[in-house]
């Protein structure tokens, strides 16, 4: 009853403003955290991302201001400042200018922002956006989902909230429909980050952003009983800010689809879903030189979990409940900073199906905390470091694995070598891991270069690659499931491991931005479950297994419009079987545009008036791929290829937004995992308010 009670406070604000966003770097590119960025005629003030990221709410023609020690305080006129991105200089560094990295773009940043309003609407929120992204679904909204780059397997792209890591220690993944499309709008993500994050981020790392979000409230209305309906809210005072993302979901969730044997449409049941999604971040300046950060998640999901269409549970109801907590102390120093950090969630899972002729009832209370400290120094203009340590445990009570506990810990060292006059960065980094038997030594090693070949400051080349080595760990299903007549785990396997090189090209000019990227990855000890002689399944480290990719993208954007659009050919094949790997297509295609039309005070045919609009469109289309291998039992499945498009069409009214949202247009009949079809068209409806 508390969360409506604060939801219903929400809706009576009126405060009105506009946003402003951007991001705060240094002279040589790098982004700088924990940047004060305040509003100098009012309390109005926020703190930078891990990534130099920021939001704020302002009136017009406001000048804020940009502060944290050891840099150089600056002001700007927001209405003076069109590109988002802030310079701030080093106080201890003598430099003998502000050189093209800080002036001009982020190219250099490893990590990258995404944020669109289209993010709101779409089913998978801005995730849908990501060329390189996979996602993957079980049947409709309330289906369970997960994501992987460039088609690698999901447990291989970490999930964050806020910083704070979401996987799931018992399977090794997070279930992305735990959080609703509007939570997804904002995020930033990171390819080949093993030796940043470490087990589980051998192909990318996605760490989802609310904390710095515009202030609204929304309500949307569509296809399949969906309703949904919330509110972002940000309050404090010049020393503490409290920023509040909360929302309700109601989905009903039945469909009807083709019977891929019998040709004969049938109606999908058991797909409802009932969501609640809160997230809390407080900020507190102890000092200039000393911050404070405190987040918080709650979420519950119920659902109806209707199964295969070969194996139907129309009873079968799975609930999931998750609560994280986090605490931060950062110390600034003139040339250092250091950040320590305490981590705890807790989740309960619940799986009911009282089906008469086999009925399940199983319960998973799983635990993990972790703590650790970041230290970061900068020695001069040319070189700094960080270094990082953590602590973790995690444990689960289930009815499945009973009591099993683990602990890890890890240690990294990163250094950047910026050669300004050169125009290029060398970042190289290690990193250890151990977890009880299992330990792990990973590197990393950057090169970037950009500005190349300048023509006239009208076209210019960015290049650069990355070698290294990541890993993951097995997951408590694979260690500790319990010995049984189907399955049984095997505390004996080894860390899955992979060496890639991936090498990009990327030219600027006016006609715009190509890039051109290849990587190749090869897998070690992947662990796969397989049956045994007895027909009983076991996980397994697999000998070996390769994944190629090539990718070509293309963007041009201006201050009124966006078209991006990447190809991706992707070339994989598990060694043993000589096949290519389950559900990697033989290529992809993502297409990305928006289009914001001035007023026209004309009319269309004397009555029909012309207004302010703004169009957003995404076309993703999934290649053939490999659904389930043949065996003694099934014949080998192939899915063929689909494209599913998105479009939205946007009015805005003075602080009100209405927007017309119409998921798989084509009305697409698809399956992303066998067995599990995807619903057809769907429309939205979508009005929000900006408080």
């Amino acid at each position: 009853m508390k969360y409506y009670i604060l939801l219903s406070v929400l809706f009576l604000s009126n405060i009105f403003s506009q946003t402003f966003s951007g991001t705060v770097i240094d002279s040589n590119g790098q982004p700088i955290s924990s940047v004060i960025v305040k509003s100098l005629e009012n309390d109005t003030w926020t703190s930078t991302n891990v990534d130099g990221s920021f939001i704020i709410d302002l009136q017009n023609n406001q000048v804020i201001r940009f502060s944290r020690i050891g840099f150089k305080d600056k002001k700007i006129n927001i209405t003076d400042n069109d590109t988002g991105i802030v310079t701030l200089i080093n106080q201890n560094v003598s430099l003998n200018e502000v050189n093209i990295y800080g002036k001009s773009n982020l190219r250099y940043l490893k990590n990258k922002n995404l944020e669109n309003s289209f993010g709101n609407f779409l089913n998978n929120g801005a995730l849908a956006q990501l060329p390189s992204l996979e996602i993957r679904t079980y049947g409709g909204y309330a289906g369970i989902s997960s994501v992987s780059f460039e088609s690698g397997f999901p447990r291989h792209t970490k999930v964050l909230f806020n910083g704070v890591d979401l996987t799931d220690a018992q399977n090794g993944q997070v279930d992305l429909s735990a959080f609703p499309s509007f939570a997804l709008n904002s995020f930033n993500y990171r390819l080949n980050s093993g030796t940043k994050y470490g087990s589980g981020s051998i192909d990318g790392t996605i760490d989802i952003n609310t904390k710095n979000r515009p202030n609204r409230i929304f309500y949307s209305v569509g296809d399949y009983g969906f309703n949904q309906f919330g509110a972002t809210y940000t309050m404090g005072s010049e020393r503490s800010k409290r920023s509040i993302t909360i929302g309700k979901t109601e989905y009903e969730g039945d469909y009807k689809y083709s019977d891929p044997i019998t040709n004969i449409k049938t109606r999908r049941e058991n797909n409802f879903l009932d969501q609640f999604f809160l997230a809390m971040n407080r900020e507190f300046i102890v000092k200039d030189d000393f911050l404070v950060n405190i987040n918080t998640l709650k979420t519950k999901n119920i659902r109806g979990a209707a199964g295969s269409t070969n194996f139907p549970s129309l009873l079968a109801k799975r609930t999931d409940e998750y609560e994280l907590y986090s605490l931060s102390f950062m110390k600034f120093f003139i040339d250092s900073s250091i950040k320590i950090y305490i981590n705890r969630s807790t989740s309960n899972q619940i799986f009911d199906d009282p089906n008469e002729s086999y009925p399940i009832l199983s319960e998973h209370d799983l635990d993990q905390s972790s703590y650790g400290f970041d230290y970061e120094k900068i020695i001069n203009s040319m070189f700094d470091f960080e270094v990082s340590a953590k602590q973790k445990s995690e444990n689960i009570s289930s009815t499945d694995l009973n009591y099993q506990d683990l602990d890890s810990s890890s240690l990294s060292f990163l250094m950047n070598y910026i050669n300004s006059n050169k125009d290029y960065k060398i970042s190289p980094s290690i990193r250890y891991d151990k977890q009880s038997d299992n330990s792990k030594g990973t590197y990393n090693i950057s090169f970037e270069s950009i500005d190349q070949f300048i023509r006239n400051n009208q076209s210019y080349f960015d290049f650069g690659f990355d070698i290294g080595t990541s890993f993951q760990f097995p997951t408590m299903n694979d260690l500790f499931w319990p010995d049984g007549l189907y399955s049984a785990g095997n505390p004996n396997l080894k860390p899955e491991k992979s060496d890639y090189f991936s090498a990009n090209l990327t030219n600027n000019s006016s006609i715009g931005k190509f890039t051109i990227t290849s990587s190749i990855k090869n897998y070690e000890n992947l662990i796969l479950w397989l049956p045994d002689s007895s027909l009983k399944y076991q996980p397994v480290n697999v000998s070996s297994a390769s994944r190629k990719t090539y990718s070509i993208n293309y963007l041009k954007e201006s201050p009124i419009s966006r078209f991006q659009l990447s190809y991706n050919i992707y070339n994989s094949k598990d060694s043993d079987l000589k096949k290519d790997l389950l559900y990697v297509p033989n290529s992809s295609l993502n297409i990305f545009f928006s289009k914001d039309f001035k007023e026209n005070k004309g009319r269309i045919l004397s009555y029909i008036p012309i207004a302010p609009i703004s169009l957003k469109g995404n076309y993703k289309y999934t290649g053939k791929r490999i659904l389930q291998y043949e065996s003694d039992f099934n014949e080998q499945v192939n899915g063929k290829g689909y494209g599913i498009l998105g479009l939205s069409i946007s009015k805005e009214l003075k602080d009100v937004e209405t927007s017309l949202v119409i998921d798989n247009i084509l009305d697409k009949k698809f399956e992303s995992t066998l067995g599990y079809p995807e619903p057809g068209l769907s429309v939205k409806l979508v009005v929000q308010y900006k408080i």
